[in-house]
């Protein structure tokens, strides 16, 4: 049996990594033909361009992994039921689902890699990827001088040449100089010229020939005075002009700005975010209620409350990040600098000291509501004198006729306000939902694109031994299909979780929870010796049909009476 798990090994791993090459190389001129307007014309290095695209080839390899399990199962099994070696396996008394065993051991420990791989490698190389990308983006075309139109790829200078020759000669030229910043007061002409570049093509020298320099100054002039400007025009047999190409050289971004996307975390960095983004929701709805009399200071403060469970997340929180803080300043008794924040969430005081001994007391955040109704029948919900004079003030600009409209655009004008820091505080919390329904969905297409792995071995492995079809004709088909399949559901589930419309595990594992009934399905017929792929098959299935409709039309309908 061992040298049967080798043979089948071995027919296996072959198309195995042929597929995957090839996946990997369609996948990855998707990126190419995306981004390729965007990174030709630099003058960059051939190696910029082979990291550029080893990155994104890594980038794929979520994708190209199932694909290539389907396709090489598919022709592993293929080829084997073509050539009359699966009849023979199963004439020696081994069944199907053995010969599955070797192959499917593999695939379980290619869906751990997999993971592993969606996990730790795909976001370090996404990092690189894009990072790398942005600054290819960011570099300038390489210089090129075009016949008739002005250049201003270098800095604080336009050049027009009107003809130009393949030796580096150039004619008719002008040169404006706009170091100082004052407009087109520096003009060169020159009939003639050459160009060359020196110190590793990082500087440009421009050698002019029988030519004049005008220059305008605008030192001295003012407008009052409306003295006119200093002119000054030389004229010269030969000069030379040194540029600098220093703003053509690729410049390496930090990759720490980058690392912030979600597509370059992993899913513990992941998770963390989404507790971060979650806390910070509390602490929003906590501020609504919180400083809603103080939006409006003709709302009843008595009466507005935060809700109980609002209120005691926020506390356990704030709990949290002051034990943190204090255990930080603990372990750092020599530093002077000051305890962290509370990571986002507000540092204002809820009860002195004595009110959170008595809190801890009487049965922790279970008591919370009483303390702090007694704190507002105490001092904090008392009337002070500047809400008696607003009082007095209001009811005497009611009792005035003439007023009235006065006291309604106030009234208007404080009931927008409110609702502007409403929105603002609403727009925020489904800023923080729809981030944190992003990041789920990148953690869940980590573990389904791993797992996606064995479930297209499930559906390649015996839908091969029924078709018995290898090579590169029916298996590559069917395997799009499939895809196709996979990646409709994919892609329409991850955007109806973006949405909200259905959950990000849901959206995510879709596509394997169709696919995964269609490799029972096959596994079942295959162990049946079934003919799904043979057209005698449906011949013989259409030919039993008709004769079965054919004998009850031909049947005598029999009527029995009831003797009397």
């Amino acid at each position: 049996m061992k040298k049967l798990d080798k043979f089948i090994i071995g027919s296996f791993l072959g198309p195995f990594f042929l597929t995957f090459l090839v996946v990997v190389f369609i996948l990855l001129m998707q990126y190419l033909l995306k981004y390729f307007e965007e990174i030709v014309g630099k003058g960059l290095e051939a190696h910029v361009y082979a990291e550029l695209l080893f990155y994104f080839a890594i980038h794929v390899t979520s994708l190209a992994l199932p694909l290539a399990v389907l396709l090489s199962s598919l022709m592993t099994y293929g080829n084997l039921g073509e050539h009359f070696e699966l009849t023979a396996i199963k004439s020696a008394g081994i069944s199907l689902t053995r010969t599955l065993v070797p192959i499917g051991v593999f695939t379980i420990f290619l869906t751990v890699f997999a993971f592993f791989n969606n996990n730790n490698i795909v976001p370090e190389a996404n990092l690189r990827a894009y990072s790398l990308l942005y600054d290819i983006r960011q570099t300038k075309p390489s210089l090129s001088l075009q016949e008739g139109s002005f250049y201003n790829g270098i800095p604080n200078y336009s050049i027009k040449v009107n003809e130009k020759y393949d030796d580096g000669s150039l004619g008719s030229l002008i040169i404006y100089d706009h170091r100082k910043g004052q407009g087109n007061t520096d003009v060169i002409l020159a009939d003639s010229g050459r160009m060359e570049m020196f110190n590793n093509e990082q500087y440009l020298m421009m050698e002019l020939f029988n030519g004049q320099l005008y220059s305008e100054d605008e030192k001295g002039r003012t407008v009052a005075t409306k003295e006119p400007a200093n002119f000054i025009r030389n004229k010269f047999d030969r000069m030379k002009l040194v540029f600098s190409l220093e703003s053509f050289n690729m410049v390496e971004t930090k990759k720490e700005y980058f690392a912030s996307n979600r597509v370059m975390k992993n899913v513990s960095e992941l998770s963390h975010d989404i507790d971060s983004m979650r806390n910070e929701i509390v602490d929003v709805k906590y501020t609504i209620f919180e400083h809603a009399a103080s939006y409006n200071p003709f709302v009843n403060r008595a009466k507005v409350e935060v809700p109980a469970v609002i209120e005691e997340r926020y506390i356990e929180l704030d709990s949290l990040a002051k034990a943190e803080a204090a255990a930080v300043a603990a372990r750092d008794t020599t530093s002077k600098q000051p305890a962290p924040s509370s990571g986002g969430l507000s540092e204002r005081p809820l009860y002195n000291e004595e009110q959170r001994q008595k809190l801890l007391e009487e049965g922790g955040v279970r008591s919370l509501r009483a303390v702090r109704d007694q704190a507002k029948n105490r001092t904090i919900y008392e009337p002070s004198l500047a809400d008696t004079a607003l009082l007095a003030k209001v009811e005497q600009k009611y009792s005035s006729p003439g007023q009235k409209e006065e006291l309604y655009k106030s009234a208007l004008g404080q009931a927008r306000y409110m609702k502007n820091n409403y929105d603002v505080y609403a727009s925020r919390a489904k800023e923080l939902r729809d981030s944190i329904y992003k990041w789920q969905i990148e953690i869940h297409k980590k573990w389904a694109h791993a797992v996606a792995c064995f479930i297209m071995f499930m559906i390649g492995a015996p839908l091969g031994s029924i078709i018995k079809r290898g090579g590169l004709g029916i298996p590559v088909i069917i395997s799009i299909a499939f895809f196709v399949i996979y990646y409709v559901f994919t892609s329409f589930g991850e955007k109806w979780a973006r949405e909200g419309i259905v959950s990000p595990a849901l959206g995510m594992w879709a596509a394997n929870i169709v696919l995964f009934p269609f490799g029972f399905l096959f596994l079942w017929q295959a162990r049946n010796d079934a003919r799904l792929f043979e057209s005698d098959f449906y011949l013989v299935l259409i030919s039993k049909i008709r004769s079965r409709l054919g004998e009850r039309i031909r049947k005598p309908q029999v009527v029995r009476r009831s003797s009397s």
